[in-house]
């Protein structure tokens, strides 16, 4: 009994939605975004699409369109600071303040982009 209970209690723990949920390291981060990186911002149905190329020197610059047609110029900078991509952009709501991002595995070239616990959207790459 107790070895059946304790084999539907590991199937149950794979199984949940956090344990697919894996975060990427930093170690992940900096092989992927170390020589630099275009990313893709949002998409269908996420509310805004667009673009942000990561530069190997730590600059950064793009912009998304929302749905409603405004268009929002990003430019600044980031780094990999242990298991958090940080940046910080010259505009926006977040204007000069370092921002640490979480970055949670949806697939192969995915990520949700996590801040504390606002799911701020999805980053893609090819």
């Amino acid at each position: 009994m107790r070895v059946v209970i304790s084999a539907l209690a590991t199937t149950l723990a794979i199984c949940s939605p956090a344990a697919a949920a894996e975060k990427m390291t930093g170690k992940e981060l900096t092989a992927l975004l170390g020589q630099g990186k275009e990313l893709m911002l949002g998409g269908p149905g996420k509310g805004y699409q667009g673009s942000l190329t990561l530069d190997a020197n730590g600059t950064a610059m793009g912009q998304v369109k929302l749905d409603s047609g405004q268009v929002i110029p990003i430019e600044g900078v980031w780094a990999v600071k242990k298991d958090k991509f940080c940046r910080t952009w010259k505009g926006g709501r977040d204007a000069g303040k370092e921002i640490c991002e979480t970055w949670v595995k949806t697939g192969p070239k995915s990520v949700e982009v996590i801040v504390g616990k606002r799911d701020l959207g999805t980053n893609s790459w090819n």
